[in-house]
């Protein structure tokens, strides 16, 4: 509607769920995901503002629970929602952040576990391998596996939102134009032929499982 500012999209999910895929191929159907973005299509300022916020609590993105509690009492969540995209962390905050903008859209990306697990425990080692200093627990696949499912619990948390939708994105690696499509109107985007077709190419397919194990 002219005149009218259009609500915020949420990109929501546990990292390493396809939320960056996600996010790029909006962009392209014509989504502004914001400025100052790293190669994760994710804003450093918000970055910071989430992270700031969760140390604050004793909190990291790896150890949501101090946080989660937090936010479960009256006191932490009228505190949350006094300061005042897609960021992973948004899944934790996303309840504060519909304090703010409470018609804003929600895209929740979901993706296997065990792929989830194992590609947070893969980023993890490669990180420690050039030098970077270890991050707790992250080598552990069973620990992945539960920071998964926890962003999993908290993402479904805002299904009861009428502007709330649900991706899984093996489906959307398996059909891209017919589930961009679908993700586009939901975002209320004007979306162009040409458009659809380059953001259906920027989805690299799943990647072909071992049966051996």
């Amino acid at each position: 509607m002219k005149g009218r500012q259009r609500p915020p999209v949420l990109i929501v999910g546990a990292h390493r769920s396809g939320t960056t895929a996600t996010a790029r191929a909006l962009e392209l159907l014509g989504l502004q995901i914001g400025q100052h973005l790293d190669s994760h299509r994710e804003s450093r300022p918000l970055q910071k503002l989430h992270e700031d916020y969760l140390q604050r609590v004793g909190a990291a993105w790896y150890n949501p629970q101090p946080f989660l509690r937090w936010m479960g009492t009256a006191e932490g969540k009228q505190d949350c929602s006094s300061w005042g995209w897609k960021e992973p962390r948004t899944t934790l905050f996303a309840p504060a952040w519909l304090e703010i903008f409470p018609e804003a859209r929600i895209v929740h990306v979901v993706r296997d576990t065990h792929a989830a697990a194992s590609s947070i425990r893969e980023r993890e080692l490669n990180f420690q391998a050039v030098g970077d200093p270890p991050t707790p627990n992250l080598a552990d696949l069973d620990y992945c596996a539960q920071l998964v499912q926890t962003y999993l619990t908290a993402g479904e948390r805002l299904a009861a939102s009428p502007n709330y939708q649900r991706l899984q994105f093996e489906e959307l690696q398996l059909n891209p134009p017919a589930i961009l499509e679908q993700l586009g109107n939901f975002c209320e985007l004007l979306v162009a032929t040409r458009d659809l077709a380059n953001a259906a190419a920027s989805i690299r397919p799943a990647r072909v499982r071992s049966t051996s194990s």
